[in-house]
This record gives structure tokens, C-alpha cells and sequence, in this order.
């Protein structure tokens, strides 16, 4: 398996990069239909090693989904299939941790400037939060190449889609 490797599943994903996708998925989910969903976040970042993540998610993702110009496919928790999308956000954070290796590519293609800034700030401090209790998470590199613009335009739609 290589650094850049981009599981299409959920359960093929090391604890780490399911851990931040399953986060993002349930803070949207609670951001779009109101669930209680924040109890559940803050428990399982706890129990994960790494209680401040909570804070810094929920500025992270205030950031993308108040900003975003385009579109952004964030999918429900239980959902087995990662989006283009989410692969890209994994790879903000994964390109702070390992720098030079991912990208901003999602921020980039999504954001404008000064949301980009703000975004990137939040998303370095998940990315410290992460690896301070060792959770890595592997760059998309290729991925991020590949799925940053199809058909002439970014992926995704900015609010959550559930499948």
C-alpha cells in the first residue's frame, strides 16, 4: 500500500482518516436536519485522544460550508462510499501534516481568499491536533490531481448528500 493510496470504502480507511471523515460527515449531518449530533462528536474525540478536535472541526467546517462558491458532496455517516470531495478534504489535512506531499486542491477550487486563509488556519490546527495523539492521515496526492476539476469545473454540491 502506497502513501497515496485512496480506498473507495470507508472500512478500508486506517482509524485516523475514518475518525476525521466520520466526524465531518456527522457535524454536517447535524448542521443540515438538526440532529444531536455534537454530544456524539465531542465523546468520540475524547475517547479518540484528542477532545480540542471538536472546537477546531466546527470552525473547519463553519469555514467550507458558509463559504464555499461551489458546491461541496459531504455524504451521511453511514454511508460507505468516500466522495471526491471528502478524499479532497482528507487531503488538506493530510498535506499539512506531511508538507509538500497533499494539497489544498478542495480550498483552492472552493473558497475565496480570504475564506481560503481562515479555512487553512483551521485545518492546520486539526491536522497538529491529529498528529499530536498519531493520527495520520495519507495524502491524495493523484487523487487530488485527478478529481480537483472534471468537466471543466470542481466536483461536488456544498450542501450534504445523503445516500
Amino acid at each position: 500500500m502506497s502513501a497515496t493510496f485512496d480506498p473507495t470504502a470507508f472500512s478500508e480507511m486506517p482509524f485516523g482518516e475514518q475518525l476525521m471523515l466520520w466526524s465531518v460527515r456527522l457535524w454536517m449531518r447535524g448542521t443540515t436536519n438538526g440532529t444531536q449530533d455534537f454530544a456524539t462528536l465531542r465523546n468520540g474525540f475524547k475517547l479518540a485522544g484528542v477532545p480540542s478536535a471538536h472546537t477546531v472541526l466546527d470552525g473547519l467546517m463553519t469555514v467550507i460550508t458558509t463559504a464555499a462558491t461551489d458546491p461541496i458532496d459531504i455524504r451521511c455517516p453511514n454511508c460507505r462510499d468516500i466522495s471526491d470531495d471528502e478524499h479532497l478534504l482528507i487531503d488538506v489535512i493530510a498535506g499539512l501534516q506531511h508538507p509538500g506531499r497533499g494539497g489544498a486542491t478542495l480550498f483552492a477550487c472552493r473558497l475565496p481568499p480570504a475564506a481560503r486563509r481562515m479555512g487553512m488556519d483551521w485545518a492546520g490546527e486539526l491536522a497538529r491536533t491529529l498528529a499530536g495523539a498519531g493520527l495520520m492521515l495519507r495524502p491524495r496526492e493523484v487523487f487530488a490531481r485527478a478529481g480537483a476539476v472534471r468537466n471543466g469545473r470542481p466536483p461536488g454540491l456544498k450542501q450534504a448528500t445523503f445516500h
